[in-house]
């Protein structure tokens, strides 16, 4: 009986986490109505050198826009460097680089940014436009940028996070984090109105606890991963009434979280959610 006892205990799955998230994602403490109509399809969100800066794109178009969000959402840049292309992420990784991320895994590394004529490098990876491509941040730690794959929201694939060294301009070939999106509903199951699963929109590195953070458009969810062993810290639910399409994900220095949103029937959006760590 013990052993039998002990095999069971080993195939059961992991319990869900006990603590709390650190945030009130009912309440944010900022709301930013995105006025431009270029923004409406907002897809990616970073924060910039810049005090209450954020660089943001939008899809179907190489464009970094640079949003002043304590002032009502006012651009107070665009940077055109692409015509055309489905780009699903931006992130700066120093004064003078800003990176951007195509679908089918194509980065950008964009510098002079801030001049008339950016210079602009591309990198081709392994990665295919059915990996679909949604999420990129800066990972400080590695010295590297994460990508985290969309796949299809209709199956229960695994969801992976890949590498790209920014010394070597290579992608690690295996994926440095999975996400298997049956656990993810095991731990936050679904409403009876709620189909699809689990699938990467955005991800973002914590700047105080290093825990990696990504939403999903798919289910409305926000899923985060200790850093070390990359497993499941907390699943939440995203306000649907707050952010229609939750897709890019941000922090400012202080730990406050961005989450910016398409917007169904009118403007894009940006929020910011107080952090609230627990106290020891």
């Amino acid at each position: 009986m013990t052993l039998l006892f002990s095999c069971l205990l080993a195939l059961a799955p992991a319990a869900p986490p006990t603590d709390t998230l650190p945030y009130n994602l009912h309440n944010p403490i900022l709301t930013v109505n995105l006025v431009d109509s270029s923004l409406q399809e907002i897809s990616a969100l970073s924060p910039t050198h810049l005090p209450d800066v954020y660089v943001a794109m939008s899809d179907e178009r190489g464009e970094l826009f640079f949003i002043n969000v304590e002032n009502g959402g006012m651009i107070v840049r665009r940077t055109l460097f692409r015509d055309k292309g489905d780009f699903e992420g931006v992130e700066m990784v120093s004064d003078n680089c800003i990176f951007a991320l195509k679908s089918d895994g194509e980065l950008f590394e964009i510098q002079n940014w801030d001049k008339a004529s950016p210079k602009v490098r591309e990198y081709k990876t392994s990665l295919k436009k059915s990996d679909d491509l949604e999420g990129l941040c800066y990972d400080k730690a590695r010295k590297a940028l994460l990508l985290a794959s969309k796949n299809d929201p209709d199956n229960n694939a695994i969801r992976k996070v890949y590498a790209f060294d920014l010394k070597k301009k290579k992608l690690v070939e295996q994926p440095v984090y999975q996400i298997d999106p049956e656990e993810v509903n095991r731990i936050l199951p679904r409403n009876e109105d709620e189909k699809r699963f689990f699938s990467p929109s955005g991800i973002a590195v914590h700047p105080q606890t290093g825990d990696i953070y990504i939403t999903s458009t798919s289910l409305k969810r926000l899923v985060v991963l200790d850093r070390k062993g990359g497993n499941i810290k907390w699943v939440a639910r995203l306000d649907k009434k707050l952010m229609p399409q939750p897709e890019g994900i941000a922090f400012d220095k202080a730990g406050n979280l961005m989450l910016c949103s398409e917007g169904k029937k009118g403007e894009g959006l940006i929020l910011q959610f107080a952090y609230k760590p627990a106290k020891n």
